[in-house]
C-alpha cells in the first residue's frame, strides 16, 4: 500500500487526478460535449507541468538537501521520471490538436503555458525562477489551476460565473500553505510565503480559514450538500495535524483531497 501511495503521490499523479475531478465535476454540472477529452487532457498536462518542475528541481537540489523524500525517490526513480513525463507530455501535445478551441480558450492556453514555464523553468537572472519571488509561488499555482479548471467552459464558449474563478483560485492558495510549511526550511527567504511571514502555526489557522471561505462560497453557489462537512473536516485534519516525516505520503494525500472532493461536488448536483 505505501508502495502505491508512493508512485501515486510522488509522481505527481495525484495532484493531476485531484485537479481533473474539478475539471469533471464542472464539465458535467455545465454538461459540457468534449468532457472525457478535457479531462484527460488536464490530467496530462498536470503531471506534465509538475513533472517538468520537479526535474529541474532534483537537478538543483541534487546535492543540497539530502533529507527529502521525494527528492530521494525521485533520484532513484530518475529515468522512471523521464518516461513518465515524456509520455503525459505526448499525449497531452496530442490532445490539444482534439480541444475545440475559441478565441478565448486559445488565449487561456497560452497563458497557461507561460505562466507554468515561469514557475518550472530557471530563470538565473531573477535567482532560479520567478517562482523564487514574493508571492508568486502561490499566485502561480493558484492562476494556473484556475485557468486549466475555466478552460473547458471557454472552449464551448459557456459563460463563466465570477464566482467560480474565485472559488478555484482562493481554494487551491488554501491548500498550498501546508505544502510551504513543509518546505519553509528549504524556501529562499525572498519567497515570503505564508509560514515564512506568520510562522508555521498562526499559517494553519490561515490556510484553514481561507479554505473554509473558499467551501462556504461553492455552498452559496450550489446550496447545502453533505459533502460540505466531510471536506472541511478532511481539510482540517491536513491542515492541523502536525507534520511528521513519517506521515509525510499520508498528509499530502490529504492536502490534495478537498480539491478532488469539490469537483464532486459540482459532479454530484
Amino acid at each position: 500500500m505505501r508502495t502505491l501511495l508512493t508512485l501515486l503521490i510522488y509522481s505527481n499523479s495525484w495532484v493531476a487526478l485531484c485537479l481533473s475531478m474539478l475539471v469533471l465535476g464542472l464539465g458535467t454540472y455545465f454538461r459540457l460535449a468534449e468532457l472525457p477529452l478535457f479531462f484527460f487532457w488536464s490530467f496530462c498536462s498536470t503531471v506534465s507541468a509538475y513533472q517538468l518542475h520537479r526535474l529541474f528541481r532534483l537537478k538543483q537540489l541534487a546535492y543540497t538537501v539530502r533529507s527529502n523524500r521525494r527528492l530521494l525517490w525521485m533520484q532513484k526513480t530518475y529515468t522512471l521520471q523521464i518516461i513518465w513525463f515524456g509520455i503525459n507530455f505526448l499525449c497531452c501535445v496530442l490532445l490539444t490538436m482534439y480541444l475545440p478551441f475559441s478565441k478565448e480558450s486559445l488565449l487561456l492556453l497560452l497563458v497557461n503555458c507561460m505562466v507554468v514555464g515561469l514557475y518550472a523553468l530557471p530563470l538565473p537572472f531573477i535567482g532560479n525562477g520567478i517562482r523564487n519571488l514574493p508571492f508568486m509561488k502561490n499566485i502561480l499555482i493558484s492562476l494556473s489551476w484556475t485557468i486549466i479548471v475555466l478552460l473547458p467552459l471557454a472552449s464551448e464558449n459557456h459563460q463563466i460565473p465570477w464566482i467560480l474563478p474565485i472559488i478555484i483560485a482562493v481554494s487551491v492558495f488554501a491548500q498550498i500553505i501546508p505544502f510551504d510549511a513543509r518546505d519553509v526550511a528549504h524556501d529562499l527567504k525572498s519567497m515570503f510565503t505564508i509560514p515564512q511571514l506568520v510562522g508555521l502555526s498562526a499559517s494553519k489557522y490561515i490556510g484553514f480559514g481561507i479554505f473554509a471561505f473558499a467551501l462556504t462560497l461553492q455552498f452559496v453557489y450550489l446550496n447545502f450538500h453533505w459533502l460540505y462537512f466531510p471536506i472541511l473536516v478532511i481539510a482540517a485534519f491536513g491542515h492541523f495535524f502536525p507534520f511528521k516525516v513519517g506521515y509525510q505520503l499520508r498528509l499530502e494525500f490529504m492536502w490534495e483531497l478537498p480539491l478532488g472532493l469539490m469537483g464532486l461536488w459540482f459532479l454530484m448536483v
